[in-house]
C-alpha cells in the first residue's frame, strides 16, 4: 500500500469530461469502469485517488483507439479549465514567476507531482519525474500533464510558441504527432524523466513570487496518509455508509493492510471514524444545524439518541452543552466588538 494516498482535485477532470461528452462517449459507463462517478465529480474541490483519473482515461482512450486521446482532450480545453489552482497561473506577471509558483504550489491542486527547473546552455528545462507508481497508463499521463505545460508556457511566450525539444519517458510515444505542440520538435524518447525546453530569453525576467498569493479557496492537500484519508472522509469519497471492507476496496487495499497502515501512524480506524464524525458534527453546528434528528441522518447514524451518545463519547459533553457553550463564546465575542 502507498505510504501516502496520491490525490487529485475532482475540477482537474471537469474539461476532459464536457469534451468527451462533446464526442458522444459513455462517459458514465466509463466512470464507473474507474470507480469513478459524475456524482463524485460535481464539487470542484473534491478530492479523488489519482489513480483512477488515469485509469479512467486510459479507458476512454481504448474506447475511442485512440492512444493520443490524452493530447486531443487537453488541447482542446483552457489552462484555466482545471481549477483554482491552475487559473491562478495564469495571474503571474511573467513566465518564470508562473513556474516557480508552480514548483512551490503544486500540491494545492495534487499533492504527487512536482517539478523542476534545469538549465543548460542552449536552453531552460522545466522537468517532471517518473511517476512513482502508476504503470500501465503511464502514457496519458505524461502527455496529459506535458501539454498542459505547454499550454501554460504558450500562455505567456504567446500564441504560435512551440518548443524546440522535448524529453519523453515514453518509449513509444504513440500519436505524438497529433499534438498541435510536437509536430516539428526534437523528441528523445525512454528519458528518466519528462522535459520541455524553454528558450533563455522567455525566462530572462527571474522576479521571484514570494509575495503571490496563492488561491483564497485552495488548502494544500496533505501528504500524510492519514490526513488524506481523513478528507476522502469528509468530502465523502465512500459514500456516507462506512464499512471498512468498502473502504479497503476503494483504496484497493484489504481491510488488514489498512488497519496496519493506520496503526503505523499511530492511529487507527475507529479513532480516524470518531474524528471525522466529530468535525462533521462541530461543521454542522457551526452553520446552525441543532435539530438532533438533522444531525443524526446527515452523519448516517438511525437515531437521534445514538447520535447523542457518539457525540458525548467524542467530546465529553452532550451536543446541547456543545451548543450553550458555543453560544456563550459567540455572545462573549460580540460583546467585545
Amino acid at each position: 500500500m502507498p505510504t501516502r494516498l496520491h490525490l487529485i482535485r475532482a475540477s482537474h477532470l471537469h474539461p476532459v469530461i464536457q469534451y468527451m461528452q462533446t464526442l458522444s462517449m459513455p462517459v458514465e459507463s466509463l466512470l464507473e469502469e474507474a470507480e469513478l462517478s459524475l456524482a463524485l465529480l460535481v464539487e470542484p474541490n473534491q478530492l479523488i485517488l489519482e489513480k483512477k483519473v488515469w485509469r479512467f482515461l486510459e479507458l476512454a482512450a481504448e474506447f475511442n483507439n485512440m492512444p493520443h486521446l490524452a493530447t486531443s482532450l487537453t488541447e482542446q480545453s483552457h489552462l484555466s479549465q482545471y481549477g483554482g489552482f491552475t487559473e491562478h497561473l495564469l495571474k503571474a506577471d511573467n513566465l518564470y514567476q508562473a513556474l516557480q509558483f508552480l514548483i512551490q504550489e503544486i500540491n494545492l491542486h495534487h499533492n504527487n507531482n512536482y517539478f523542476w527547473i534545469q538549465e543548460s546552455e542552449e536552453c531552460i528545462w522545466i522537468c517532471r519525474p517518473q511517476h512513482p507508481y502508476i504503470k500501465d497508463n503511464q502514457w496519458q499521463v505524461e502527455q496529459h500533464v506535458m501539454s498542459l505545460l505547454c499550454m501554460l508556457i504558450e500562455f505567456y511566450a504567446g500564441e504560435g510558441w512551440l518548443p524546440k525539444k522535448i524529453k519523453l519517458q515514453d518509449n513509444k510515444a504513440v500519436g505524438i504527432e497529433r499534438s498541435r505542440f510536437f509536430k516539428n520538435t526534437e523528441i528523445k524518447l525512454g528519458q528518466p524523466y519528462s522535459a520541455i525546453a524553454i528558450d533563455h530569453i522567455l525566462l530572462k525576467d527571474r522576479s521571484l513570487i514570494s509575495q503571490f498569493p496563492k488561491p483564497s479557496s485552495l488548502d494544500y492537500i496533505p501528504d500524510s496518509f492519514v490526513q488524506g484519508f481523513k478528507l476522502l472522509l469528509k468530502q465523502n469519497y465512500f459514500g456516507q455508509s462506512w464499512l471498512a471492507e468498502n473502504i479497503a476496496t476503494a483504496l484497493e487495499t484489504s481491510v488488514r493492510t489498512l488497519k496496519r497502515k493506520l496503526h503505523s501512524q499511530g492511529t487507527s480506524l475507529r479513532k480516524v471514524f470518531d474524528e471525522v464524525r466529530f468535525q462533521q458534527a462541530c461543521d454542522l453546528i457551526e452553520q446552525d444545524v441543532h435539530d438532533y434528528d438533522v444531525l443524526a441522518e446527515k452523519l448516517s447514524y438511525t437515531h437521534a439518541n445514538n447520535f447523542v451518545r457518539a457525540f458525548k463519547r467524542w467530546s465529553g459533553i452532550t451536543p446541547r452543552e456543545y451548543i450553550r457553550l458555543r453560544n456563550i463564546e459567540l455572545l462573549k465575542k460580540n460583546e467585545a466588538w
